[in-house]
């Protein structure tokens, strides 16, 4: 799964891989990196290749971001492995290293993470569905669970990442949901052995968007809950607010496993100081800003039956992302 899926098609393509991580001795501390290839309708030959990152600093209070942008055809992007190469930064298997940006602004990086041992998640309940055309936007994690060392430095400011838990994920598609909610968490304050990721987006239908489709799989104490079924997709229960200058999403949802019913309760939340801006182009050149927090906090809940199983809670170590094209949110965009 971790090979670009990227064609020539003239229909337009957007596609990124994704690596973040947080101090789990400061979680407010965090990066995240991604490499993206954007393929305009009609113009296959004009693709791009984005590079991205961000330093979160919490305890700081600054936040920095970087932004590299080639052509395609400048870059070695390899269809048949994980092998990067982006104005020379580099995504393989098991690490990450180069840099984005310019001048003082410039981020650079030496990453190792944990990549042969990991056990993949996917977001959608069936393997057709990412060979297909519904959804049109695809969602896999090949690292859920990894550990990721080495160095991020920003402005001759460098952090030393000693084994820091984080993620590598990669998404696909012929366009960004028009909106989305999407986190990721597997470091808690207790130090349970747990991850979560899920997601509620809408889809286009004809003019207008669809109602909050959410799907979610969590993975605790050597088992893995799957609260993504197709007949529960559609889920009544999700709930975004964006007042006072603070995001949030929650929704309930539920499953079946062989020990009985399972529910899950989920809500993430983060300040506007924890979010950064960025903009996401799509293929056809329409515009959604992306509001994106390394350091947000999560709430999950399982019940079995009318057992509590986990109460677990990440104080400003989710990954917690929006996509909107309301632009009027206050928050600063800063690639």
């Amino acid at each position: 799964m971790d090979v670009l899926r990227w064609t020539s098609s003239p229909r337009g393509h957007v596609e990124s891989f994704f690596l973040k991580a947080n101090d789990p001795r400061a979680p407010e501390r965090a990066l995240w990196l991604k490499w993206t290839v954007l393929a305009p309708v009609g113009r296959p030959g004009d693709a791009v290749a984005e590079l991205w990152a961000i330093r979160f600093d919490g305890a700081g209070g600054a936040h920095h971001a970087a932004k590299t942008t080639a052509a395609a055809s400048a870059c070695q992007l390899a269809r048949d492995r994980l092998a990067l190469e982006v104005a020379g930064a580099e995504l393989g298997p098991g690490y990450a290293r180069g840099g984005a940006g310019e001048g003082a602004a410039r981020i650079t990086w030496s990453l190792e993470f944990d990549y042969d041992d990991q056990r993949p998640m996917f977001g959608f309940p069936h393997l057709w569905m990412y060979e297909g055309g519904f959804p049109k936007g695809k969602l896999y994690t090949s690292c859920p669970q990894t550990r990721v060392t080495g160095t991020i430095e920003r402005g001759g400011e460098r952090w030393r990442v000693d084994g820091w838990p984080g993620m590598l994920g990669h998404n696909w598609g012929a366009a960004h949901n028009p909106r989305y909610h999407w986190a990721q968490c597997s470091l808690f304050d207790d130090g349970a052995d747990a991850v979560f990721e899920g997601y509620s987006g809408k889809i286009r239908l004809g003019p207008a968007l669809s109602p909050w489709l959410t799907g979610a799989v969590v993975r605790h104490a050597g088992r893995t809950l799957r609260f993504h079924a197709l007949r529960r997709l559609l889920n009544r229960s999700v709930r975004v607010d964006a007042r006072d200058g603070r995001w949030s999403w929650s929704f309930r949802a539920r499953a079946r496993e062989p020990d009985g019913a399972w529910r899950l309760d989920w809500r993430v939340a983060a300040p506007r100081e924890d979010l950064v801006g960025l903009r996401y182009v799509n293929p056809d050149g329409s515009l959604n800003h992306c509001l994106n927090s390394k350091i947000a906090t999560c709430e999950l809940e399982l019940t079995r039956g009318r057992e509590r199983v986990a109460r677990l809670r990440g104080t400003r170590s989710c990954a917690y992302e929006i996509l909107t094209q309301d632009f009027d949110h206050g928050v600063a965009v800063l690639a």
